[in-house]
């Protein structure tokens, strides 16, 4: 009797301790989640799956919205950063653990939460295809203001709805204290991830079956290589160049940057990102002036949209400003300002860039006082390299 007593005193002695030593956690507290518990080989297909099916997205379906109706490309384009912002936002809050699951769903989310920021949302929006438009607004309507108008009217609403997407979060996560146990939901959550996976391969193969397969031609980039200009082509070289842009641009801002700039108090990685990869965006039209035939090439068109697209990040943009705000109590409003006014500095340039290689591209344009300043700078381009094939024949 006494030895039973023994045992069963020790077993409640033993659920009691394993009770204690699970956290409980209210809804303001962080919900975290370790890497190793999470991330499996199978999930690291969203790397490529979710870029993917962005760009589907935004190639396929967006543009065929926009054909098919009288909407344009600029406001289409503001309404997936404006969106994006708002899903950066949603997600940030999984992320971070400041939304705490309350069942198998919810800890869906959590656990694609950082695949979704970093993947997807990063190819659906694009800081370097809002500079390119606000070109092409103020070239067709004659006005520098309105294409400024254009930039810091979509960073000012991105501020807007990344909030807005955080506290949609908040809403439906758990508002009741919850265990922090790393197997409560994790296992239904992984089974909606793998059909959630299955049916984004479905979505992408539709989006290749509605495309029109015919009209095939032989298009010469200035490489002197052969492409075929089909649809399939296109949104191939397009995916590509979108996988390779998304991890290009989190590379650059998570592991490059902050190695550089170790004492800033501003989110750097993703001010260079935009700076670098908003400039590189603009090297279809650069090359336009030299020769025409550029815009038939099918990679250097997947390399300035998609991959300069997905490289700059617009929707992290968003969050960081909210994080400004939010994380520093003194400073905050003080630094979220500063990251905005830098970033619209930034975008104002490289607009300002944009908008004198359209005026260039215009025919009718030549001979104004527009574009001056990058015709000047192609002529001093083309002299030094007539001096260096001089010096290379000498």
């Amino acid at each position: 009797v006494y030895s039973v007593a023994a045992a069963v005193l020790k077993v409640i002695t033993a659920a009691q301790t394993t009770m204690l030593a699970i956290p409980v956690l209210d809804g303001d507290a962080k919900y975290t989640k370790k890497s190793h518990i999470y991330r499996t080989p199978a999930q690291r297909i969203w790397v490529v799956l979710l870029p993917a099916a962005a760009t589907c997205l935004t190639d396929v379906w967006f543009q065929t919205a926009i054909l098919s109706s009288a909407i344009g490309y600029d406001f289409v384009l503001a309404i997936a950063n404006v969106s994006g912002a708002f899903l950066d936002g949603f997600f940030a809050e999984w992320e971070s653990g400041g939304a705490v699951p309350n069942g198998s769903k919810t800890e869906a989310l959590h656990l694609i939460s950082e695949d979704m920021r970093a993947s997807f949302l990063s190819t659906y929006t694009s800081w370097a295809g809002m500079v390119g438009v606000a070109a092409s607004i103020a070239h067709s309507r004659s006005s520098f203001l309105i294409g400024l108008g254009y930039i810091i009217v979509s960073i000012l609403c991105s501020f807007v709805a990344v909030q807005l997407g955080s506290d949609f979060a908040k809403y439906i996560a758990s508002s009741a204290p919850i265990t922090n146990t790393s197997y409560q939901f994790a296992k239904k959550a992984h089974h909606i991830l793998h059909r959630f996976m299955v049916l984004l391969i479905l979505y992408i193969i539709a989006s290749y079956i509605y495309l029109d397969r015919g009209g095939t031609q032989n298009l010469i980039d200035g490489k002197n290589l052969v492409i075929a200009s089909t649809a399939w082509n296109q949104l191939s070289l397009s995916i590509l160049f979108a996988v390779c842009g998304a991890y290009a641009g989190n590379k650059v801002a998570d592991d490059i940057t902050p190695k550089i700039f170790q004492r800033s108090m501003l989110p750097m990685g993703t001010l260079i990102c935009n700076a670098l990869f908003g400039l590189l965006g603009l090297s279809l039209n650069c090359m336009r002036l030299s020769d025409q035939s550029w815009e038939d090439s099918l990679l250097l068109r997947a390399f300035a949209l998609n991959f300069c697209g997905a490289a700059s990040l617009f929707a992290r943009h968003a969050s960081d400003n909210r994080q400004l705000y939010y994380g520093n109590t003194k400073g905050g409003v003080r630094l979220a300002g500063i990251n905005i006014t830098a970033n619209i500095l930034f975008a104002t340039l490289l607009f300002w860039v944009a908008l004198e290689i359209e005026i260039l591209l215009n025919p009718e344009a030549t001979n104004k006082k527009s574009g001056r300043v990058v015709r000047k700078l192609l002529k001093i381009l083309e002299r030094q390299r007539e001096g260096q094939n001089t010096l290379n024949i000498g």
